[in-house]
């Protein structure tokens, strides 16, 4: 099925030739009027292509709105406290840490103020939507890049779930005693894979990683990942980032046994065979090494406070409300069993802790007896 992308893309390479498969994606992906993330679909829940921690229901916000509050405590409630969310979609995700915190956390709703990096004006709008009903309450503002959110010294609470993964990732594919990197070429009306020798950038990250030289071995390596962290470093003097996605340690990313890479492609609840084909029509994701998150934020300022999967950190967040005289509601519970359950995001999905000038006792409470710690990862 050709898209709106593939004659875009074609021409691409008719011009310029193969192009590398980071690139490839990035198109597939952000296009600013056909990319799959970018154009303003509904993508997310039972009605878009996949399920998400969001799409389950709201437990996973009220939880976020637990341990911002649990922070904005530790540094003693300052005003204002910034809440920040990065790739956010329809913004259902900050609904229900919003919702959360005016009905439970009034302190912290006194110093709230929300801001969203979003460069997608099709999101943005849809965000606006969906937080119509706080604009009364809460100032909240949208910024296109990371670069223009300055929280001067407000300290801030920053989070986001499922943004790594889908950062475009370069192909690097062990053959015939040498490491080639993969292309996209165009061939009798498809997109096909070419391969060429790895540069010498892409070998200097095959070597950091220890990828194992096992013949046809497939890797990925996501180029975004460095500058994305050293940029919040940046731009936030004090505060506490929370990551939530699917991936593993280096070491069990790029295990011998993970011969043929985690690089997905989803449509419609489906796993797509090739992920070439109908670009902009389908999602493109692969595992975040959580290691580089963690050691390239150790050089750029951050503390690596904990690495630790959703069925435990949120079973920790969630243990007081258990405690509580008033039963938690059915489809409380239900959710919250969608996120910390083996057979849905409760091992599979992880969260990564890493903090900037934070009290030197404070831990979070997600990381109650975590035993994994992110420099050891």
């Amino acid at each position: 099925m050709n898209t709106p992308l593939t004659s875009i893309l074609t021409q691409r390479i008719q011009q310029e030739g193969p192009i590398r498969f980071d690139h490839f994606m990035d198109a597939a992906l952000y296009h600013p009027a056909h990319g799959f993330y970018s154009s303003g679909k509904i993508r997310t829940g039972t009605q878009g292509d996949f399920l998400t921690p969001v799409s389950a229901g709201p437990v996973l916000g009220q939880l976020l709105a637990r341990q911002a509050d649990e922070l904005h405590a530790a540094l003693d409630r300052p005003s204002p406290f910034l809440l920040c969310e990065q790739g956010a979609d329809r913004g259902l995700l900050a609904h229900d840490l919003l919702e959360a915190v005016s009905l439970h956390h009034p302190k912290l709703l006194a110093a709230t103020k929300l801001h969203f990096v979003e460069p997608s004006p099709h999101l943005a709008d849809q965000q606006r939507t969906h937080l119509a009903k706080f604009q009364d309450r809460v100032q909240i503002s949208w910024h296109n890049t990371i670069a223009s959110f300055t929280p001067a010294q407000a300290p801030v609470f920053f989070y986001s779930c499922e943004l790594i993964d889908s950062f475009s990732v370069r192909l690097a594919r062990f053959s015939s005693s040498r490491w080639m990197e993969r292309s996209v070429m165009f061939s009798n009306e498809r997109f096909i894979w070419a391969d060429s020798p790895a540069p010498a950038d892409l070998l200097a990250d095959i070597r950091r990683w220890q990828i194992p030289e096992i013949e046809g071995f497939t890797a990925e390596i996501r180029p975004a990942t460095a500058p994305w962290i050293h940029s919040l470093a940046a731009q936030i003097r004090q505060g506490m980032i929370l990551t939530l996605d699917y991936g593993m340690p280096a070491t069990d990313l790029y295990h011998p046994s993970r011969t043929g890479g985690t690089l997905t492609a989803l449509r419609r609840h489906a796993q797509c065979g090739d992920p070439l084909q109908n670009p902009g029509d389908q999602d493109l994701t692969a595992h975040v090494n959580f290691t580089e998150l963690s050691s390239e934020g150790t050089e750029a300022g951050f503390t690596n406070l904990g690495l630790i999967d959703f069925s435990r950190a949120f079973t920790n967040l969630a243990t007081p409300l258990f405690h509580d005289d008033q039963p938690l509601p059915k489809k409380w519970t239900r959710n919250f069993q969608h996120l910390t359950h083996p057979a849905f995001f409760g091992k599979s999905h992880h969260v990564l802790f890493q903090g900037k000038h934070l009290p030197p006792s404070y831990r979070p409470r997600a990381l109650a007896s975590n035993l994994q710690a992110c420099s050891s990862s």
